[in-house]
């Protein structure tokens, strides 16, 4: 790290994030943290292959839901004045919504991605699909063997 930081490859990592998503710092957290879930997500998944009887009679979906992790905590940054039970507040104001301790459990894709809310992950498709393909990908090696 030290290293990145002294060549400049941090700092322009951090500008490359940034402008992906129009500077807005919230989303390059929510990137950070996708990220991590993911690799999370690929470690359970292997751990479920490591088990003959499981991966031979667990579906696709089941596998994928598996290995959905909820942040412990997002931010979001409201991009509009609005209220919450009564509570008002400005436009840019940031939120953290507790995911963690809601999603305790199985996951719910509900609320891993937020799906049903104004603040959900653009995500929401994209990450059950990667795993799905790693999976399925899995899974048509064993048939081959």
């Amino acid at each position: 790290m030290l290293w990145w930081r002294i060549s400049g490859r941090l700092e322009r990592a951090k500008t490359l994030l940034a402008s992906m998503v129009n500077g807005d710092l919230t989303a390059v957290n929510a990137m950070i943290t996708a990220r991590q879930l993911i690799v999370d997500g690929l470690h359970k998944m292997r751990q479920l292959a490591a088990d003959p009887a499981l991966r031979s009679s667990i579906t696709t979906d089941a596998a994928v839901d598996e290995c959905l992790f909820a942040p412990a905590a997002v931010l979001r940054k409201a991009k509009t004045s609005s209220e919450v039970a009564g509570c008002p507040f400005r436009r840019g104001s940031l939120f953290i919504l507790e995911l963690g301790s809601a999603n305790k459990g199985a996951a719910n894709r509900d609320l891993v991605f937020l799906s049903q809310s104004w603040s959900h992950c653009p995500a929401e498709k994209w990450v059950p699909a990667l795993l799905e393909g790693v999976w399925t990908r899995f899974s048509a090696t064993l048939h081959e063997s």
